[in-house]
């Protein structure tokens, strides 16, 4: 077979020890993120509730740590194809594409609205959904990019980020397409909103993890010792192997 350019595995980073060990035991909670899509005339500021992947390989991760922390997580693929994981589709604000998608959903909106037949009416919401789950996709290529509510760049090309995305399916009553910014505009209702779906998860079992990524070897026993504790989860025989697969991110930044 051709050598790919993608990996057979996707990343997850985060910045804090205690939230990879949380992974480790609980799986990945599902939870609101900021999105802002912009386009030619148009710009849409939105909650959506995910997790999220970036499809890199091993040595082109280190602008991933830089951004998103020293500590990670990839599993497999097939895992992410499993589950039913996504890559974004990354568009140029400058294309029709956004401005004609938000358009088409500001019109159904409107004319559901107007729709007197219920049986008629549920027709039209499911296809209005179809449009939203498509909503939950999309992604700048590039774009301003901030953090904290301070700007960072003003033209960040995210399409380097390659990022999957996991979105639970519009089926739960507790779970929204996408919220508007101001509902989880403050860190109390983020807070807030998220903990009324903490029970969705994106679940994984050991052996669907190929590499664990922690910030320096001072990590590596507190990981070891974090993984014996969790014994429904992790066997030893797990844990031996998982044991090959750590890396420090001071390894990844001077060796890879």
């Amino acid at each position: 077979m051709k050598e790919s350019l993608h990996p057979t595995i996707l990343f997850h980073f985060t910045k804090r020890k205690k939230t990879l060990y949380s992974i480790l035991s609980e799986t990945f909670k599902v939870s609101y993120a900021r999105e802002a899509i912009y386009g030619t005339e148009t710009k849409r500021e939105l909650g959506v509730p995910m997790v999220s992947f970036c499809d890199v390989k091993l040595h082109d991760i280190k602008s991933h740590i830089k951004n998103y922390g020293s500590y990670g997580i990839g599993l497999t693929k097939e895992w992410a194809n499993r589950n039913g994981l996504n890559p974004v589709l990354y568009i140029n604000k400058q294309c029709e594409l956004i401005g004609n998608l938000m358009l088409a959903l500001n019109n159904l909106y409107v004319r559901l609205d107007q729709i007197s037949d219920i049986e008629r009416a549920d027709d039209m919401i499911g296809h209005y959904n179809n449009l939203l789950n498509l909503y939950r996709y999309i992604k700048n290529y590039e774009g301003p990019l901030k953090r904290r509510g301070k700007l960072v760049s003003n033209n960040y090309r995210f399409a380097d980020e390659k990022e999957w995305r996991y979105v639970p399916p519009l089926k739960s009553p507790d779970i929204f397409a996408f919220l508007p910014i101001t509902e989880i505009d403050t860190r109390s209702k983020k807070s807030t909103r998220n903990k009324a779906i903490e029970n969705h998860r994106l679940r994984f079992e050991p052996d669907d993890i190929r590499y664990l990524i922690v910030k320096d070897d001072n990590d590596i026993i507190d990981l070891l010792h974090h993984l014996r504790t969790v014994k429904s989860r992790f066997d030893d025989s797990t844990i031996q192997r998982l044991s090959t697969r750590i890396f420090t991110t001071y390894q990844i930044n001077h060796d890879i």
